[in-house]
């Protein structure tokens, strides 16, 4: 009896722990199931980052031989053109007094003016100009090229910040303040603009502000068709191309105010994105 009571105790005890032995190796099945299937997810997204890190480096290659290109055919085609005929102008044979004179003036004012917008619409396009002159120089003069509208009213307040990025990152945030602009001009309604660049420890902040219609963020990004309008994404994501932050304050008749903050360069536009791939 005692015998039998013992062989059925050992035959309960043993099933009852290979059973807790396969619950145990079901769980620990599933959390590696699990954390393989994070790992996976994880992966496909960095991958996803990757290729439109990738896709947009691409793109502001191309966009920035393209800017290059049409600097260049400005200044020596379509500038040098205008030229000629604003001298040849000045050689028309008219009296100084008459009617005709009046009009070759006002004829040879107007090429002035449009030669002279070419020429700065030339200079913010050419990539080399801004590695030449700087950021901060480059930024004042889109302000300058804004401020001659008389449509608005401008001021700065730069850093020195010379020596900290490399020039690569330099143009990416020259394009983003050019954007910024153009939405300014395009959608604010907007009769000021400021514009500062600061420098605080280990960061570079750049800060836009208007006086403007203004806008609900939150609406905005919701809709697809006005973010891409506004051009908004593509300076998020050109801020998340050189490491930085992107922020929006803005309400609606209360202007926009958008922050961008990106790190000190201790390394170049290339190594960045490289360790952005491993």
């Amino acid at each position: 009896m005692q015998s039998d009571f013992q062989e059925v105790f050992l035959v309960i005890f043993s099933s009852i722990f290979l059973l807790v032995l396969l619950v145990g190796f079901i769980v620990i099945m599933l959390i590696l199931n699990q954390k393989g299937r994070q790992a996976q997810a994880q992966e496909l997204r960095l991958m996803k980052e990757r290729y439109e890190q990738e896709l947009l480096r691409s793109q502001l290659e191309i966009q920035e031989n393209v800017f290059g290109h049409l600097s260049q055919e400005i200044h020596d085609n379509i500038g040098q053109s205008l030229t000629f005929v604003a001298l040849s102008l000045l050689t028309v044979p008219v009296e100084n007094n008459s009617e005709a004179h009046e009009y070759i003036e006002e004829s040879r004012k107007a090429l002035q003016k449009a030669i002279t917008e070419l020429r700065d619409l030339s200079r913010s396009l050419h990539t080399d100009r801004v590695t030449e002159i700087g950021l901060a120089n480059s930024v004042h003069f889109e302000l300058e090229r804004l401020k001659r509208t008389n449509l608005y009213e401008t001021s700065a307040n730069f850093a020195d910040i010379r020596n900290l990025l490399d020039h690569q990152t330099e143009i990416i945030l020259f394009r983003i303040v050019q954007e910024m602009l153009n939405n300014i001009v395009k959608h604010a309604k907007a009769s000021k603009v400021d514009v500062k660049l600061s420098h605080q420890t280990d960061i570079i902040v750049l800060e836009i502000k208007d006086n403007g219609v203004g806008f609900e963020p939150d609406v905005l990004f919701a809709d697809q068709e006005q973010r891409k309008g506004l051009g908004l994404m593509n300076i998020q994501k050109r801020a998340s191309l050189i490491g930085g932050t992107f922020h929006i304050n803005s309400a609606k008749n209360s202007g926009t105010a958008i922050r961008i903050t990106i790190p000190v360069n201790k390394q170049s536009f290339h190594e960045h994105n490289q360790e952005s791939e491993i």
